[in-house]
């Protein structure tokens, strides 16, 4: 049973309210439908394929209309895939690179092609499930995103933007601009943009010290977020050669600095009963800061660069694809840790320095720098061919053929103290693969109509890994449409997985100082993290099976309800070190050290491996959408006379049938139920149930019951748009009764409100400069709600202080975008 609190309570009718007033708010706007005019209230206008459209059976989860697009008043493509990652992302599957792109029903490189135009370059986008991946030489983990470019814009748009958290004590500004030229032969994209964002100090959240910070106030030392600086250049440029050859090109770069204050130099002194300054008979351990240096540090350069290109063709009736893609990522990282000691205590030992003194001079030696580089570098090359391998009395047999190279290196360099360890890892992958989609009722029109369409797809492929050998992928499907409205589509997958580059060789890296909850001893310290590549890791393999029914009720335009079942199974999978419970300790023992007297002061954190991993989930929801727009001899522009066109306001967009459109409203609301989570890190090892108690995070377990909403409304150039999230309580089991965590449950609501000031009356004729522009204020966590953990004693450890669990908090932003 899913019990709801009074806030949760009151929040969902909040939000339930925004949305109802809303629908009453498009109801009222609406106009009776007169004469023989179609309706008006469909999402989706039907009609002939649009070129660039996806030729598949596979129905669209979303699709949308460039008055659609305009309704969601996103500033960039980000944005507008931020408002609809309910849809994007995959549901409950093992997606974890984003959805795949493709521009007018053409496969690209990547995510880069798309971000370089504005959503205004969009005439439609198209959500598909991940079984049309596999139609484009994919994985079937990634949902597909197809966008239909306009035939015909040029732009000129230039954003800035402030945000910053209600409680303060951080400002991020940005600035982008944006250049855009689209014509029916050629595409151009460039998109400039700069990021600054300042950082929050843990006295800045009034966070609680133990005995030793506060007699240094050692919060002014330590940041909760780290100021960071980014600059990033994208671009893209598409032609057509001759008839039917088009081209892409993709340039990018990003530089990102971050910079982390990690505290004050520390260490634990042995104090002699023999010593002057003494204050026990007995030899004791005294843990102090050292203030006459200051603050430790973390300082991480990132530099990336990436190119590629794409071809898109036609042979006779097959199209083919080839893409290649190159990128090169330089890091560099810098830690601060403390000196060396052993001058101080050999002078401590002598009695000849004062172990409580303020500063200890040439006897206490200055912080040292250690010192990680990585440069990681990949080639990409992958050719498609797809199209009609023969015809059944059921319809076309289609085929897609996938063939690909990819070389990979990674050079890492660590220097702690006078050690310096490198390592290298080169890697090629030699891959193919085919599917074959087979109609089994299609075209042949008496069994269509007893059971309805029926298609089964499968594909098989293999990898030549250079230091993994042979590994193999595989999947099978059933597309069922027992009527148009309704979509069954079942599945099994599986492959196995080399872990990544970095997974095995990223540089070593200790960090000093961390905050770290120690369920053993019940008490919050500062310990030493290392990070970095773990080269024992083996191949992952992964069984998925997965369910899905999409339903488009006729009776109830504009409706669409979607159920999604996943069973996850997942053998030796390489992973992030999870959050050091007992049941994680008993498991890697020599992962953790610990002092004399037991308490934690080190965890070394780099990649491990789970023996095995078992989820179940349920996904279910709706989404419904109007058009609102004037219709028949009562539209508000009033009875137009025979032959004459009606004049439409500056700021009114058209709809698909070429009325005059008001504007759009449109709900989603998804369910998933988490119905097994279990993770068995090795044989012989206790398995761990995230549902009851088990936690690899540091938010806890895994929450049973996640809830999401997605929301907006549009009209008359003015609009905003809400999204939430709720995900229910979740526990962790420590090693007694007193240092059981328990998660409360976490209520999320983000609002972004717009206005294009073109439809404030004469206000953009006073002012030219505002003309084409747009005024947009967003505020994240409108309830300020931060999840609370407490013990069994109702006592917040110092580790799950509200600032540290989050301290952005609740978050508001302006920003402002012209377009010339």
């Amino acid at each position: 049973m899913v019990r709801a609190s009074p806030n949760l309570v009151a929040r969902v009718i909040i939000v339930a309210a925004i949305c109802n007033h809303s629908a009453l708010l498009a109801q009222n706007s609406e106009e009776p439908k007169t004469g023989n005019h179609a309706e008006n209230d469909d999402i989706i206008v039907n009609a002939e394929r649009l070129p660039g459209s996806v030729i598949t059976d596979v129905p669209p989860i979303v699709e949308l209309t460039a008055e659609d697009i305009e309704g969601y008043g996103a500033s960039s493509i980000r944005e507008l895939l931020d408002s609809l990652s309910s849809e994007t992302e995959s549901g409950g599957g093992r997606g974890d690179s984003g959805p795949i792109v493709l521009i007018n029903g053409e496969r690209v490189s990547g995510m880069r092609d798309i971000l370089s135009y504005p959503p205004e370059a969009l005439e439609r986008m198209q959500v598909f499930p991940e079984e049309l991946a596999v139609q484009y030489g994919y994985r079937p983990d990634q949902r597909v995103i197809n966008f239909i470019m306009k035939e015909k814009f040029t732009g000129f748009i230039t954003k800035g933007e402030y945000g910053t958290p209600v409680r303060g004590d951080q400002a991020e500004t940005e600035l982008e601009a944006n250049v855009t030229r689209i014509n029916k032969r050629t595409r151009l994209g460039i998109n400039l943009k700069y990021q600054n964002k300042t950082g929050i100090t843990e006295s800045e959240r009034d966070i609680i010290q133990d005995a030793a910070g506060q007699a240094v106030n050692l919060g002014d030392f330590r940041s909760l977020t780290a100021p960071s600086e980014t600059i990033e250049l994208n671009t893209n440029y598409s032609f057509i050669v001759g008839q039917n050859i088009s081209v892409s090109l993709n340039g990018s770069y990003t530089r990102n600095e971050t910079h982390r204050l990690l505290g004050l130099p520390s260490a634990t002194l042995n104090v002699p009963a023999t010593s002057p300054f003494s204050v026990s008979p007995n030899d004791e351990s005294l843990f102090r800061y050292f203030t006459q240096f200051d603050a430790l540090e973390s300082k991480t350069t990132s530099d990336s660069l990436k190119a590629s290109l794409s071809l898109n063709g036609t042979l006779s009736s097959w199209n083919w694809s080839v893409t290649a893609d190159y990128s090169r990522i330089l890091t560099n990282t810098a830690t601060d840790v403390t000196g060396d000691v052993t001058g101080l205590q050999a002078a401590i030992d002598s009695g000849t320095a004062d172990p409580f003194a303020s500063d200890f001079g040439p006897l206490l030696s200055s912080p040292v720098t250690n010192q990680a580089r990585a440069v990681s570098q990949s080639f990409t090359n992958i050719a498609t061919l797809s199209g009609t391998l023969l015809y059944l009395p059921s319809g076309p047999v289609r085929a897609t053929w996938r063939g690909g190279f990819r070389d990979r290196s990674q050079n890492s360099r660590n220097v702690i103290g006078d050690v310096t360890t490198l390592s290298t890892l080169g890697r090629s992958n030699l891959n193919t693969s085919i599917n074959l989609q087979i109609p089994l009722a299609g075209d042949n029109i008496a069994v269509t109509e007893a059971i309805g369409k029926l298609s089964i797809n499968g594909d098989l492929g293999y990898s030549e890994v250079s230091d993994f050998g042979g590994l193999v992928e595989f999947g099978f499907g059933l597309n069922w449409r027992p009527f148009n409205s309704l979509a069954i589509i079942a599945s099994v997958t599986g492959d196995e997985k080399a872990p990544s580059a970095g997974q095995l060789v990223n540089p070593v890296i200790v960090t000093p100082g961390v905050t770290v909850f120690d369920f053993i001893n019940n008490e919050t310290v500062l310990a030493d993290i290392i990070t970095g590549g773990n080269s024992v890791l083996p191949a992952s393999r992964r069984r998925d099976i997965k369910l899905t029914v999409n339903y488009r009720p006729g009776w109830f335009k504009g409706m669409r309800f979607l159920v999604e079942y996943f069973r996850n199974s997942n053998r030796d999978v390489a992973a992030n070190f999870p959050l050091l419970t007992p049941e994680i300790e008993a498991a890697f023992p020599d992962r953790v050290t610990r002092d004399n007297s037991g308490r934690l002061i080190g965890i070394d954190q780099r990649t491990i491996t789970y023996s095995d991993i078992r989820s179940e989930n349920l996904r279910y929801g709706f989404r419904f959408g109007k058009r609102l727009r004037i219709g028949g001899a009562r539209g508000t522009q009033g009875a137009a006379k025979p032959g004459a066109k009606a004049k439409r306001p500056a700021n009114q967009s058209r709809g698909g049938a070429g009325q005059p459109l008001l504007g759009t409203w449109d709900l989603s609301v998804y369910h998933s139920v988490r119905l097994k989570d279990r993770i068995l890190i090795r044989p012989g090892v206790p398995e761990l149930d995230l549902l009851d108690g088990s936690a690899t995070s540091t938010s806890g377990g895994t929450a049973r019951h996640a809830f999401e909403l997605n929301g907006g409304w549009f009209k008359n150039g003015i609009g905003f748009r809400i999204k939430g999230e709720h995900q229910t309580a979740t526990r962790a089991i420590g090693g007694n009764d007193d240092s059981d965590l328990r998660f409360s449950g976490l209520t999320k609501v983000n609002l972004r409100a717009f206005m294009n000031l073109d439809s404030l009356g004469n206000l953009t004729n006073k002012f030219k400069f505002l003309k084409d522009s747009r005024i947009t204020f967003r505020i994240d966590n409108i309830f300020d709600d931060i999840q609370d953990v407490r013990n069994n004693d109702g006592l917040v450890p110092l580790r799950y202080q509200p600032g540290f669990v989050d301290p952005i908090g609740r978050y508001i932003e302006v920003s402002f975008r012209k377009r010339f």
